[in-house]
């Protein structure tokens, strides 16, 4: 088989323009016009709105590629797409040799009837999705969407790009991945398909590949094994399991690699070997919602993560994998990859399959009704699912498929449009589940996020599935709100911070730095965000006009809100099984829930997750004037450790008392109650932890909220050296200090902060 990449330099116009321009693909229409010099960056100041005008257009792409004779005598070809966004169609030499109509789908397009020998000229007409979706919510009116245009339920696209609360409206079009002409003489390879089986304690893997000569496994450690002919099945009867990270205590997970070869032909896959589960049996407190790998029960910690950038094109493996760096820093072993932006990519997939990340795949419909009534749209979406589920389904990574965003969350805004509640159901709750399982009948499915006990029942319930819980931000709810909450499984929770200084000088001025300017306003997609941001900060801090005081006391008490909820649901583990926090990234320079900027600059929050969802832990829970202590271990193993118990006042240390013990797998373990016998003003309560006589993790309280407190005024004393070509910064101070953060100009993560 012969492939001609089409990746590189293409030309472009609005189709209302004379001359073409330089475009590249992948890429989309506003990186090209921003390449061209013919509008300013979207993402500085207020030029999201200046260029608004870009959405109204249609765009023209086109490329030249050769042929030769034997190409056309003997070859069948074909364009492939890996991703069209959206709303096209597609020529060669003139003649229309297709449509694309959902950029989620791969498209496959025969050019055979019109192909020629030499130059052959393809083009690619975008149309506006701004003006579709116009168009069709006139023909089919959709419920009104809080977040952004009217009707856009019409177009399979991430509906973020529409707007959200945290994002801005760019829509952008083009060629969104991959783009090539394949030329195949002759039969060749189908798809490789796997399924896995568990028997006792060994697997066994079925494999088949159409027109396959060959097929082999070769294991973790090397060792292969080849079977002849198209179909053939392999015994492991003594696996290397898929861990998450924090389970197998490795950086790297094993995998097995499948291979299917046809001559000079060869398709390949890894997969692992592990069983996953969702626990929704009834118990005593109702319905669990827990997830079990390989027969170990988890209590899940992570994030939600969005698109991390509007033009996700030039989001490179680079800044993947500094992303996925964030999450193993932090000590996630699940993301949830939410429901109004796209499926996870193949990249994501595999460093995930590698670094034991567990994905939970809402499939991308959120917060609104689909007219899944209408048959073109209703086909267009399974032949979406197909691809999608086959694509993704042989990861081991892959924890959940959840079926959307908040759909039933939000049904009573539009219960009177009974046609849109009726196919909600029976989309999401029959046909999706039979859809899935002709191709994963192995993977747990839930039928959106959050769930109730059956359709539009108990959603949001601490009985019941899973919850969003906005009481906290949203509903103005005290930071410790969350303590009344025993929900099953907490998969979105949050509180908006400032990105950091270096994020705010890339798209704001010094004169524009106020919350208040115009700039600070238009990167706020929150309503009433700064007001709340100011409200819970000051109920905590004292206030300051000073922009880089606002960015670290809102990043402290962001950090402070998570880190209690969080640990709150973990101290009730077995009844709690998960705290995966709203949310993981940006998509631009922004002010939101996000615990790494657009930059990638560490949050607060993100240093104190490393601590917070630490597998072995101290936790403590305060009540009025006395504190519980508990060590949490998420570990499968028995852990013998020394807890540190240290009352101080703010410049000496009062009381130090040391408590061993033995903490079971996977259990949590309560050590004593305190009580302060000092002024609460001036003093505090350190608790340290020690694995093996090693400082593992340390917690400190405060009996008094910080304004309140009576902290001792006295210089940090500040030291560099440089070792092994790392900077080295070491901090001394003769008292206690509260809640210290460095920051310099580097957007590199420090190891701790």
């Amino acid at each position: 088989m012969k492939r001609i990449s089409l990746v590189g330099e293409w030309a472009f116009k609005a189709t209302d323009d004379k001359e073409f321009m330089k475009a590249t693909v992948p890429g989309c229409q506003f990186l090209d016009l921003l390449a061209n010099g013919s509008i300013e960056d979207p993402f500085i100041g207020r030029n999201e709105k200046a260029v608004s005008w870009v959405h109204d257009k249609d765009y023209l792409y086109k490329k030249t590629f050769s042929l030769t004779n034997v190409d056309i005598l003997e070859g069948e070809i074909t364009l492939v797409c890996k991703r069209l966004d959206t709303i096209c169609s597609v020529f060669l030499n003139g003649s229309k040799v297709g449509n694309g109509e959902n950029c989620h789908r791969e498209y496959r397009f025969p050019l055979s009837e019109y192909a020629k020998e030499g130059e052959n000229l393809i083009e690619i007409l975008f149309y506006s999705p701004k003006k579709y979706v116009e168009k069709k919510n006139k023909e089919i009116p959709s419920p009104i969407n809080a977040n952004g245009q009217n009707g856009i339920v019409h177009i399979r696209k991430p509906q973020c790009h529409f707007g959200w609360d945290w994002g801005p409206t760019l829509i952008p079009v083009g060629v969104g991945a991959d783009i090539y002409i394949e030329i195949s003489r002759g039969v060749t390879l189908g798809k490789l398909k796997t399924k896995i089986l568990k028997e006792g304690g060994a697997f066994r893997i079925i494999v088949e590949c159409e027109n396959a000569e060959r097929i082999s496994l070769t294991y973790p450690n090397g060792k292969t094994f080849t079977q002849d002919g198209e179909n053939a099945e392999f015994f492991v009867d003594a696996p290397e399991l898929w861990w998450t990270r924090e389970l197998s205590r490795k950086t790297e997970q094993p995998l097995y690699s499948i291979s299917a070869i046809k001559e000079e032909d060869e398709v390949n896959k890894k997969v692992g070997l592990r069983v996953i589960e969702l626990d929704r049996s009834k118990d005593e407190f109702g319905q669990n919602f827990k997830f079990v790998l390989n027969g170990i029960p988890l209590f899940i910690k992570g994030a939600n993560y969005i698109p991390p950038d509007s033009f996700v094109t030039r989001f490179d493996e680079k800044k993947l994998c500094a992303l996925l760096d964030a999450a193993e820093f932090s000590n996630f072993n699940m993301l949830r990859i939410w429901g109004g932006g796209y499926y996870a990519d193949d990249n994501l997939l595999d460093e995930c399959d590698r670094r034991g990340i567990l994905i939970w795949q809402d499939f991308p419909f959120a917060c609104q009704a689909y007219p899944f009534f209408e048959t073109y749209f209703l086909e267009n979406v399974l032949e979406e699912v197909d691809q999608n589920v086959e694509r993704i389904s042989s990861h081991p990574c892959l924890a959940l498929w959840c079926g959307n965003n908040e759909i039933e969350d939000m049904h009573m805004a539009w219960m009177t449009m009974k046609k849109y509640v009726n196919w909600t159901e029976t989309f999401f709750y029959k046909i999706l589940p039979e859809r899935i399982a002709r191709i994963d009948a192995s993977t747990p499915y839930t039928q959106g996020s959050p769930i109730g006990s059956e359709h539009n029942k108990e959603v949001g319930s601490d009985r019941v599935g899973d919850t969003h819980l906005w009481g906290v931000w949203h509903g103005l709810r005290s930071m410790k709100y969350y303590r009344k909450r025993m929900t099953r499984f907490c998969s979105e929770f949050g509180f908006e911070s400032l990105p950091s200084f270096n994020a705010i000088k890339e798209y704001a001025r010094p004169e524009e730095y106020p919350l208040s300017s115009a700039t600070q306003r238009s990167h706020q997609k929150c309503k009433n965000g700064n007001d709340k941001m100011l409200y819970y900060i000051a109920s905590r801090f004292r206030l300051s006009d000073d922009i880089r005081d606002l960015i670290y006391l809102s990043q402290v008490t962001q950090q402070e809100c998570i880190a209690d909820a969080t640990e709150h649901w973990r101290r009730n583990k077995g009844r709690c099984n998960g705290a995966m926090y709203w949310q993981f990234n940006d998509c631009w320079h922004t002010c939101s829930w996000s615990s790494v900027d657009y930059l990638g600059e560490y949050k607060a929050l993100q240093y104190a997750a490393k601590h917070f969802n630490a597998p072995l832990s101290v936790s403590l829970e305060d009540e009025k004037r006395k504190v519980k202590i508990y060590v949490l271990n998420d570990f499968a193993e028995r852990q013998k450790v020394k807890v540190e118990i240290i009352s101080f006042s703010f410049d000496s240390v009062l009381k130090k008392e040391t408590v061993n013990a033995n903490v079971n797998p996977l259990e949590n373990l309560f050590i004593c109650e305190y009580s302060p016998d000092f002024d609460v003003k001036k003093g505090g309560l350190a608790v340290r932890l020690y694995k093996d006589e090693k400082l593992i993790n340390q917690k400190t309280h405060l009996f008094v909220k910080e304004k309140k407190a009576r902290f001792i005024d006295e210089p940090i004393q500040v030291s560099e050296t440089r070792e092994n070509g790392k900077r080295k910064i070491t901090l001394f101070s003769p008292v206690y200090q509260r809640l210290v953060a460095l920051s310099d100009d580097s957007s590199a993560p420090f190891s701790d902060n």
